[in-house]
């Protein structure tokens, strides 16, 4: 085999060459041109591991690219990209396991007045992520496609019309285990905009088809699938108003429904079903009576915020288990305010709202009335800042007063480069009135140019949210990093930690905002820490390495301590086409709740060589 497989190679690589000596362009009969090239990889590799048998020998490896037109690049053109064996310890390729796949794209009649466009996409044996909503994700390992198509009409003097449809799969294991992560979506959209009459119309349609499988430590005591559609229709119009105002409505229905399935054993399993239909309408009207002065009116109704709310949190609209905030919920509100630009650094607004809502069984009426001052100038050539004093009352009562604020700051101090930012509100309304979020952020950041061309930075960021007097709510993360650099040499490390809550929904993990009634949501908190080298010790080779280490423990139906290792090392030297290259490749990643630790090694030594076809 070993033989054979290096036959190949050298019969691929004399044909490239052959290849190469050819015209740059190739023409198939008049109308066709055609452009290809690739860079092929041919070396020798080895790979063990606990969930691999050893393995080396020869390898082959091609990344190319194809572009091209028929009759004219305006009437039909296309690109494709195909790659084979692809990774992260023989190419630039960041998947830890070598990828082989396509990607292409074909654009028609761009030059005229109905263009569209076909895509297609395919993967194999590729790395990627399941996210958390922070720090750190789990590696999966496995095969993806999708389809899509797009076409429109853009006639002058008529409606316009957008038509697409996508469709895409992809199935993965957790790296190392059983554990699956699938999923399948289907989309189709339809839009169109028209002008008359100084009007300004639209008009779209989506339906949505997502399908998801759930690794069992995050849902629980067995397999858990989500089954999600959907779709939404709504209308928009627009139109100028008397002193340099404009106006504008729309309205919005959605509806979707969910079916939550978990299977315990063989014969037993338990399911359950979410669906929501909404609708929603917002008016705006703005003047503009003089260039300082701006006010405006505005109204919203919500007709069920459990289904508006689960819009925010759901991806493509899908609803989440565990968010309901009774039957018959609505929301009605109306407001209006003015701004003022006083001089070009200083502005400052006013804003009075009324709210009208029923959740949880109970119905509340309220106001809140809120100022601003922005001042943009630097004092002191270092500050500048706004503030929002909020003052609300929810019918019951209860009385709150709220604050926002935010001070930047820039300083250059000799050759040190410096800013930062601080954010705090305290008691700002959500969007339910009985509760209120609380956040501060912030962030800090130095630059130093030093002697010897070298350069050193320096950042540092933070955040922390949730509902105000409601535990269990609140997310943090903060996030360090530092890098210097110079001509031939560049280093990197950083530290990152989160914590808070996440939900298990269609197509994936969502990182919910602060809403009240969220129920079925995963704990997590998690850091992670790594860094780089980089040096360049002679013209056109360069040596370089990482390491990454992510430890998190999740908390759902089962508790979960996770930890994720990479070690990365390359060497790449470049004489016009060819390349000498050598990768090391370390990974290790341990899930409790699932077993033991998987480790794999990989390594690769061999050279590059790219071939212009034609």
């Amino acid at each position: 085999m070993r033989v054979a497989n290096y036959i190949i190679a050298i019969t691929v690589l004399v044909m490239a060459q052959v290849a190469a000596a050819q015209q740059s362009q190739l023409g198939i009969g008049e109308n066709t041109k055609l452009n290809a090239g690739g860079l092929f990889t041919f070396g020798y590799d080895g790979a063990y591991g606990d969930e691999l048998p050893s393995n080396h020998g020869l390898d082959l490896g091609f990344d190319g690219k194809v572009n091209g037109y028929y009759y004219n690049p305006k009437f039909i053109s296309f690109t494709a990209h195909p790659y084979y064996d692809q990774s992260r310890a023989d190419s630039g390729y960041q998947s830890l396991t070598g990828a082989s796949g396509v990607d292409g794209t074909a654009n028609f009649f761009t030059g005229t007045n109905f263009p569209g466009s076909v895509s297609y996409n395919y993967t194999d044996n590729s790395t990627g992520t399941l996210g958390l909503a922070g720090q750190p994700n789990f590696t999966t390992v496995g095969k993806s496609h999708g389809f899509g198509i797009n076409w429109s009409a853009l006639v002058p003097g008529l409606p316009t019309l957008s038509v697409g449809y996508s469709q895409g799969s992809g199935n993965s294991t957790l790296y190392g285990t059983d554990q699956k992560d699938d999923s399948s979506t289907k989309l189709f959209n339809v839009h169109s905009n028209y002008a008359i009459s100084g009007f300004r119309l639209n008009g779209y349609f989506n339906h949505n088809s997502l399908d998801s499988t759930f690794p069992l430590f995050l849902s629980g005591e067995g397999e858990s699938k989500q089954e999600s559609s959907g779709h939404d229709f709504g209308f928009g119009a627009q139109h100028a108003l008397p002193v340099h105002g404009s106006f504008y409505v729309t309205y919005n229905r959605s509806s979707a429904n969910s079916d939550y399935a978990t299977t315990m054993a063989p014969n037993e399993s338990t399911s359950g079903l979410s669906s929501y239909t909404d609708s929603t309408e917002t008016a705006n009207a703005s003047f503009h009576p003089t260039t300082k002065l701006t006010f405006s009116v505005n109204q919203n109704y919500t007709d069920n915020l459990t289904g508006y709310l689960t819009q925010s949190l759901g991806d493509n609209g899908a609803p989440v288990a565990g968010l309901n905030l009774g039957s018959g919920s609505y929301s009605s509100t109306f407001g209006g305010g003015m701004t003022y630009q006083f001089t070009n650094f200083l502005s400052g607004s006013a804003m009075a709202t009324y709210y009208q809502q029923h959740y949880f069984g109970q119905s509340y009426t309220g106001e809140y009335l809120s100022g601003t001052l922005n001042y943009s100038k630097r004092l002191w050539d270092m500050f500048s800042f706004s503030t929002s004093v909020i003052d609300s009352s929810n019918g019951q009562g209860e009385n709150a007063v709220g604050f926002v604020g935010n001070v930047n700051f820039f300083r250059r101090i000799g050759h040190w480069a410096t800013s930062g930012q601080f954010s705090y509100a305290q008691n700002v309304q959500s969007q339910l009135i009985t509760y209120t979020t609380s956040f501060y952020s912030y962030s800090a950041n130095v630059h130093r140019r030093l002697p010897q061309g070298i350069t050193w930075s320096a950042a540092f960021n933070g955040n922390h949210s949730g509902l105000t007097n409601y535990q269990g709510s609140s997310t943090r993360s903060e996030s360090y990093s530092t890098s210097m650099s110079m001509r031939r040499f560049s280093v990197n490390a950083l530290f990152s930690q989160a914590n808070g809550v996440s939900l298990l929904g269609a197509g994936g993990i969502v990182s919910p905002t602060q809403t009240p009634g969220l129920t079925d949501f995963i704990v997590f908190n998690g850091s992670s820490y790594g860094g780089g080298i980089s040096v360049t010790p002679m013209k056109r080779m360069t040596i370089s390495g990482s390491f990454s280490r992510a430890i998190s423990n999740t908390l759902a139906t089962t508790d979960s301590h996770n930890n994720t290792e990479i070690f990365n090392a390359q060497m790449q030297y470049h004489l016009r086409r060819i390349g000498l290259q050598a990768g090391y490749l370390r990974f290790t990643q341990g899930i409790s709740a699932i077993g033991a630790p998987a480790n794999t090694t990989s390594f690769f030594v061999g050279m590059t060589r790219w071939f212009d076809f034609f």
